[in-house]
């Protein structure tokens, strides 16, 4: 099993919208766990475009099944406790389409909150969520989390720790380059990292496109972490996936191909060959 975070430091420079495009064509089956605490839930109006009731599933829902027990893998995919959304049993809605999924992927999403005034009250869930990523592992399946903006000493540091890689995005300006260079300064993350700066075996950056003032990615890679890779300025190909936006032709959208080429990259850093290749 793979668990892949992404985060950012400052603001939230495009994760949501990376974490689902990766759940989309991630060549296994996958979880998509949407854990921010600093923003309500932007996939249920976003990518599934609000066809879809807070019922159907939810972070704060889970975290009321450990609180009546032990959750197990097969209660969170059990579609029948609405935890995580199986997408790929969604029946097609012409009206305002769910991004397509590659033809027998098995993907999941759990939303975020609905509401964040109960962000706080399930601060304990943090600790108990790496035993069940693990418990997925057995089933070979895959776990990707949107934690948004990762805070000083942040409540949800046991994700950070039982992940195999952690993507921190930023765009590509000097602005995020200061900001990424002084968080890690941070003793949370210094002691996380552990190693010098410019090199990191767990912490990559995942930069984005700006349309003025971009900085070259090896001006992070030299002061900061290694870059993964660099997403292109593709409004329009990056809202199929933050906001549900129809994609009729997704061969010339050039966020989506850029997506494939990270899945193969992360394959290459985990020696997963099955995710060498690009999915559908």
């Amino acid at each position: 099993m793979a668990v892949i975070t992404l985060t950012s430091v400052s603001g939230s420079p495009g994760v949501s919208t990376a974490a689902l495009a990766l759940g989309v064509h991630w060549p296994r089956p996958v979880v998509v766990i949407e854990a921010d605490t600093n923003a309500v839930t932007s996939a249920m109006p976003g990518f599934f475009r609000s066809n879809l009731l807070p019922e159907l599933g939810g972070i704060d829902k889970v975290q009321l099944a450990y609180s009546r027990g032990v959750l197990t893998r097969e209660d969170l995919l059990d579609p029948e406790r609405f935890l995580a959304i199986a997408v790929h049993e969604l029946p097609p809605i012409k009206s305002a389409p769910i991004p397509a999924i590659p033809p027998g992927h098995k993907l999941w999403v759990v939303p975020g909150f609905f509401h964040l005034g109960i962000a706080d009250g399930v601060s304990g869930l943090w600790v108990r969520l790496p035993e069940l990523l693990r418990s997925l592992s057995e089933a070979g399946i895959d776990v990707i989390i949107d934690l948004g903006r990762l805070g000083r000493d942040d409540v949800r540091m046991p994700l950070i720790d039982t992940s195999d890689q952690v993507l921190i995005c930023a765009n590509a300006t000097m602005v995020d380059l200061n900001r990424v260079y002084r968080r890690l300064e941070g003793p949370d993350l210094t002691q996380r990292v552990g190693v010098s700066v410019g090199s990191a075996e767990k912490f990559f950056l995942l930069l984005n496109e700006v349309p003025a003032e971009q900085i070259p990615a090896v001006d992070f890679a030299n002061n900061t972490l290694p870059v993964l890779a660099m997403l292109p300025f593709d409004p329009q190909g990056a809202a199929t996936f933050s906001v549900g936006r129809p994609d009729p032709k997704p061969n010339r959208n050039t966020y989506r191909q850029k997506i494939r080429s990270v899945i193969a990259g992360l394959g290459t850093i985990i020696g997963y060959s099955d995710l060498d290749r690009s999915a559908s």
